[in-house]
């Protein structure tokens, strides 16, 4: 029977199987502090964000540095930055991946105090 996935996808990931190579769990609280839920090779669940990415709220600064975002991890990956002051995305002036726990570097200019909602994919 020839597999119809590769070796780099999450299922070669999971831990635990509840239903063939369908349904598992990633992620045993030992030297990472997330788990997913895996549903045919996607994450469909996360202890620390749930289905979908973690939003959480920051304040942007004139130029580059580091801007305070709660729950992020090294390696998260930074979807979309919206400021929610001008409500324009101005996710080019931001990482791409986290590089500071608890933090996301802003590598462009900005406008001090403006609101900005992140939207982050944790990774495994």
């Amino acid at each position: 029977m020839a597999a119809n996935y590769s070796f780099s996808d999450l299922r070669d990931k999971v831990l635990t199987w509840l239903h063939g190579r369908r349904l598992g769990i990633i992620g045993d609280s030992y030297g990472s502090n997330t788990s997913l839920l895996v549903l045919d090779g996607v994450a469909v669940g996360s202890s620390r964000s749930g289905a979908s990415a973690i939003k959480a709220i920051g304040a942007m600064l004139v130029g580059a540095g580091s801007v305070t975002v709660a729950n992020v991890a090294v390696g998260d990956l930074v979807e979309l930055v919206v400021d929610l002051t001008a409500l324009t995305d101005v996710s080019g002036s931001f990482e791409t991946t986290v590089s500071v726990a608890g933090h996301v570097q802003q590598t462009g200019a900005g406008t001090a105090g403006h609101v900005l909602l992140f939207f982050v994919k944790p990774q495994v």
